[in-house]
């Protein structure tokens, strides 16, 4: 049984613990809303793109662009597939990257019966921006690019608009078939959800429905424009006639934008998890703090009976003797 001194010593340990994890908390709370702020800016700018090019391509009905399809191959062929996945690199954040890690078997083991079915052959390669999970999904068997590094902490826009650049230039030069991305994307002001999205070829609907929910985010909501993300606008405009140059130009703008905010979420996503992990510590730390308070006072009380019980059986001994040396003496 643990002595009073040691129950002391174990709670100032218990109580630097909960000043550490509050402190992480509020860092954590302060981090994500600014994020938030950074995806609400980056928000009108990627809904443009998407609706820029739905417009192009309802003016152009007969136009085939390479990032809207699929490409044609025969049976038998290579199917490259790049999977970017979005995790981090610190720990505390709860089951952040466990989430994402298993949405990407998930995903990986639905694409790749996908691709078998129709009689290719799938040649996955995954690329990890962070450090967690490569262990995990090497050890399922996957190829993962170790030379590949990049940090979802504190995302910028012009490293995001590289890293989406690299993405591009790989499927114009055919060493991909088709490329997504894996992330957590956060639903509620406090929970979030890993979920995948292709980024090439470009899959339209999904995009509106990942819009549609980040608009939904009242911290994203508050800062948004008056109105966004409005009507869709109505009055034609000229393009060059050559077609081609300006989607390579929208499709380029907008794959940049969406990694970007994809990045943003997910740097937000992983805020909220720390958030919530040490908000739970800190609950834990305090629930620990009464329970070895309570100990400590019932250690207290019982050495204070105890030295009662000491002191009434010394005079009661006392009484005993002088008794008998009354005795004695008559």
């Amino acid at each position: 049984m643990a002595t009073q001194f040691e129950l002391i010593k174990r709670m100032n340990s218990v109580e630097m613990i909960s000043k550490m994890t509050r402190a992480m908390q509020l860092i954590s709370s302060v981090k994500m809303r600014q994020s938030k702020r950074l995806l609400a800016e980056a928000l009108p700018y990627t809904v443009h793109c998407i609706r820029t090019m739905g417009r192009v391509l309802y003016l152009t009905p007969n136009l085939d662009s390479p990032y809207m399809r699929f490409r044609e191959k025969k049976k038998g062929d290579d199917w490259r597939l790049d999977v970017y996945i979005l995790t981090g690199d610190q720990g505390f954040d709860g089951t952040y990257n466990a989430d994402v890690v298993a949405a990407t078997r998930r995903f990986l083991q639905e694409r790749r019966q996908e691709i078998e079915k129709e009689g290719f052959v799938p040649q996955i390669t995954l690329y990890l921006t962070g450090s967690r999970g490569r262990d995990e999904l090497e050890g399922d068997g996957y190829q993962i690019d170790r030379s590949f590094r990049y940090s979802i902490q504190e995302p910028r826009y012009g490293e995001a608009e590289e890293l989406a650049e690299q993405i591009f230039l790989d499927y114009q030069q055919r060493e991909t078939d088709e490329a997504h991305l894996v992330y957590s994307m956060m639903y509620t002001p406090i929970s979030s959800a890993p979920l995948y999205v292709r980024l090439l070829p470009a899959d339209m609907e999904g995009l509106r429905r990942i819009i549609n929910i980040a608009v939904e985010d009242p911290d994203i909501k508050s800062v948004l424009p008056p109105g966004f993300p409005g009507q869709r606008p109505q009055v034609p405009f000229d393009y060059p006639v050559d077609v081609d140059t300006l989607m390579d130009y929208l499709f380029s703008t907008y794959l940049s934008a969406l990694v970007y905010g994809a990045l943003v979420e997910a740097y937000a996503a992983e805020q909220s998890a720390r958030m919530t992990s040490m908000d739970n510590a800190s609950r834990n730390s305090s629930e620990l703090m009464r329970e070895l308070h309570d100990r400590v006072n019932r250690l207290r009380q019982s050495a204070i009976t105890s030295e009662l019980s000491e002191m009434s059986a010394s005079v009661e001994a006392m009484r005993h003797y002088d008794s008998a040396v009354s005795g004695k003496r008559e």
